[in-house]
């Protein structure tokens, strides 16, 4: 039994952010954004311009590390190992946790480190576009787990994996026609899928579009309150959009969205998405309705946890996890 899920729904309690590698935050060693902002620091010693597209700033990384100047290898290759290093003490400390993970992670029991200790395989998935870079985490992470002597135990980058949500999502469509979301904290990436007679007929991705009035500092409730109305206006505002570009007659929304998600409720507590519980209670239901009443037919929403959703690829995997390199550490298992 899975301590992480409830009601096969995975729960706050599995954050890897959370996890401590002995006195430090995980999220605070190891984000695409943390290696981004170190990039941008030695943008100068790098030969990157400041005018560079945030987006662009790991495949242009990617040329640095092979650079033909001594200087400009040399440094981008150190930044590579310092954040390879890190990662590798995450996936170390949930394989093989020292005293000060274990006491700092207090809402861990011997039940969840045990779980963890039986997981052979993690996926990692999202976030980086840089093959070089991912070839230098992946060998870093080899070498600590042989150090260890951590055996039967296997870690696999999936490259590309920027539509795997959608992707896995549309493992839960039955015979119809369908839209497949997947809100993330940077982008929104749509799908359209069709099956007949329990074939797939259409199965097209769009074009992803920016998230929207995710983020917010220092603001008050009734501040976070009018975020969360523009947020849901937003995506509303998507998913019509998203109707008229494929003149969408079906009636069924499958919705991964980046947070918790209980039986149609978001958890509040949680940044981004969580403000959307100040809109309604159960999101789920709401947006059901609202949807209904604008096509005037009824429309059925499933919302489902991002990375979860993501985990749907790898159903045929026996003790496994699948962890998404986003804006922050994200956690699926597939069973």
């Amino acid at each position: 039994m899975n301590p992480f899920k409830i009601n096969n729904e995975i729960i706050p309690k599995a954050s890897i952010n959370s996890v401590y590698v002995d006195d430090v935050l995980a999220s605070d060693l190891f984000r695409p954004n943390i290696i981004i902002e170190e990039i941008k620091r030695n943008a100068d010693l790098l030969g990157i311009l400041d005018s560079v597209n945030y987006d662009e700033i790991f495949s242009i990384f990617n040329m640095k590390l092979c650079s033909e100047d001594e200087r400009i290898n040399k440094l981008s290759n150190e930044i590579a190992v310092s954040f390879g290093r890190k990662l590798a003490s995450v996936i170390l400390t949930l394989k093989k946790p020292s005293d000060s993970s274990i006491n700092n992670r207090t809402n861990w029991t011997k039940e969840h480190w045990e779980y963890w200790k039986n997981i052979e395989k993690v996926f990692l998935v999202g976030g980086l576009t840089s093959p070089i870079l991912t070839n230098i985490f992946y060998n870093i992470i080899n070498d600590s787990l042989k150090e260890n002597k951590i055996n039967n135990f296997k870690v696999s980058f999936i490259e590309g994996s920027s539509e795997l949500g959608t992707k896995g999502l549309s493992n839960l469509v039955q015979n119809g026609e369908y839209l497949l979301f997947d809100f993330g904290q940077t982008f929104i990436k749509r799908r359209h899928h069709i099956k007949e007679n329990n074939y797939t007929v259409i199965d097209t991705i769009l074009p992803s579009v920016k998230s929207k009035y995710l983020f917010y500092k220092e603001r008050n409730k009734e501040e976070i309150r009018e975020l969360a109305y523009r947020l849901d206006m937003y995506i509303i505002s998507i998913i019509l959009d998203t109707i008229n570009v494929v003149d969408f007659k079906g009636s069924n929304f499958i919705i991964g969205i980046a947070n918790y998600i209980s039986k149609g409720k978001i958890y509040s507590a949680r940044g981004g998405y969580g403000k959307l519980a100040y809109v309604d209670d159960n999101y789920q239901s709401y947006l059901s309705n609202v949807l209904s009443k604008k096509l005037g037919r009824e429309i059925n929403v499933l919302l489902y946890h991002d990375t979860s959703a993501m985990a749907l690829n790898f159903n045929n995997e026996q003790n496994c996890a699948v962890i998404s390199l986003g804006t922050a550490f994200g956690i699926g298992f597939p069973e």
